[in-house]
């Protein structure tokens, strides 16, 4: 068989993506649940969030409602958790760092996957690589992993999939090393599973008689460009294994940011509903900074449950500010005060939530300020103060809030079956008795 013509710029692309992942963070740490059906529920404990593959075969479904499949995943002996967030992102920390000794690039794409750059090594040694990096990991870290490569992110991330569905018989690692592959893998592969085309592209593209990842490959990128839109192209050109996309360009710049729980239980007290907003408000702060945008919309909404028997008071507004801003301390000010007016005693209120909008680049040089109460120096000193509060919660696991964020239990999510968050509290850390 013919090796596969490398891409123009002669990449290697791994894509890295850990197991079951929630499931399998809490059996590394929990030796009962060892070979045992074990589910991961939601916030509040609402729905299945994750099952692993004996969960899977014991008839569980991902999404499904937890009360109303209690009684019967008991019965079959399926263990249950909380989501336990701190656990999760601390492994996956400690996941990409295991990674970027395989490669100086690696591309984090989720929580629990990473693409890879693996340019230069011998095109024979790669399957043996990438063999090397699943016993690594599960040796270091006890997640059992998967790893697809090829000469394009869109290639490796096909190649992944494949290794998932025939894991037994690959060890979890595939290489798309010849063109009989490539064309054996795009042939069985649906146009809707290629990485970034949606339900109603595929629609179209199978009116134009496009059914398969190989049918969209064979097309001419120029008249795809032409006929579709360059996006399009791109994909056609990464199927065909040339390297075009760049993992971290998908991650489009979003153009709303929200951030909103539901509560554990119904909140009737107006500050404990203020802290609630306030932390949804320096969650949002915090993703609007990342991406590099401000606001000029603050948004919010309350609600009580719909569900109950109880009095309902469903409210929603939008502020406009003066001027665009990043700063925390002013999407809580414009929060609070439309929280003042739109709530209401003896109301239990089920979630809150913060909208911000209109968001735009922000300029490093030129700070645009209010007209009447606008001063440079204090703007500047402010997205300072954001910049540093940002890399130390980076760094030190979120240590730094608003002193409206008060330390009360009340509003945070129900976790009734959470485990340990065994490598970020001393005081949960894991006991060894002999």
């Amino acid at each position: 068989m013919d090796s596969m013509k490398p891409g123009n710029t002669g990449q290697i692309w791994a894509l890295v993506d850990a197991k079951s992942f929630y499931t399998s963070c809490e059996q590394i740490f929990d030796p009962k649940l060892a070979n045992k059906p074990v589910v991961v529920l939601s916030n509040n404990d609402g729905c299945c969030v994750a099952i692993n593959e004996l969960a899977k075969a014991a008839g569980i479904k991902r999404g499904a409602v937890w009360y109303k499949i209690e009684r019967e995943a008991k019965r079959l002996g399926v263990e249950v958790r909380s989501s336990n967030y701190c656990l999760y992102a601390d492994m996956s920390r400690r996941f990409i760092d295991e990674l970027a000794e395989f490669s100086p690039q690696v591309e984090q794409y989720s929580i629990d996957e990473a693409f890879i750059r693996l340019d230069g090594l011998p095109p024979e040694t790669l399957s043996q690589y990438g063999k090397n990096i699943v016993e690594t990991i599960k040796q270091r870290l006890g997640l059992p992993v998967r790893v697809g490569i090829g000469t394009s992110p869109t290639l490796a991330k096909l190649a992944n999939s494949a290794a998932k569905h025939y894991e037994k018989r690959v060890n979890s690692v595939i290489h798309i090393q010849t063109e009989q592959q490539r064309r054996w893998l795009l042939e069985k592969t649906d146009v809707q599973d290629i990485w970034g085309i949606g339900a109603r592209l595929a629609t179209r593209l199978r009116t134009a008689g496009v059914s398969t990842a190989w049918q969209l490959a064979v097309q001419d990128v120029t008249a795809m460009r032409r006929l579709w839109n360059v996006g399009l192209a791109r994909t056609v050109m990464e199927l065909q294994g040339v390297s075009c996309i760049d993992p971290g360009d998908i991650d489009e710049v979003k153009k709303q940011i929200m951030s909103t729980r539901s509560f554990g239980v119904g909140i009737t007290n107006l500050q404990e509903l203020q802290s609630a907003l306030a932390f949804h408000c320096h969650r949002a702060g915090e993703k609007l900074r990342k991406q590099g945008s401000q606001a000029s919309i603050v948004g919010i909404y309350i609600r009580t449950n719909r569900y109950k028997q109880l009095p309902q008071h469903n409210k929603s507004s939008a502020l406009p500010l003066i001027c665009p801003t990043q700063d925390t301390q002013k999407l809580i000010t414009a929060a609070q005060t439309q929280l003042s007016q739109m709530y209401r005693p003896g109301y239990a209120y089920q979630k809150i939530g913060v909208m911000l909008d209109e968001l735009s680049p922000v300029s490093q040089n030129k700070l645009q300020l209010d007209m009447f109460n606008g001063d440079a120096l204090e703007e500047a000193k402010r997205r300072d103060l954001m910049n540093i509060t940002d890399n130390l919660n980076t760094r030190y696991k979120n240590g730094l809030k608003p002193a409206s964020v008060i330390a009360t239990s009340n509003w945070h999510m129900r976790q009734a079956f959470r485990s340990n968050r065994w490598t970020t509290r001393l005081d949960e850390l894991q006991v060894a008795k002999c």
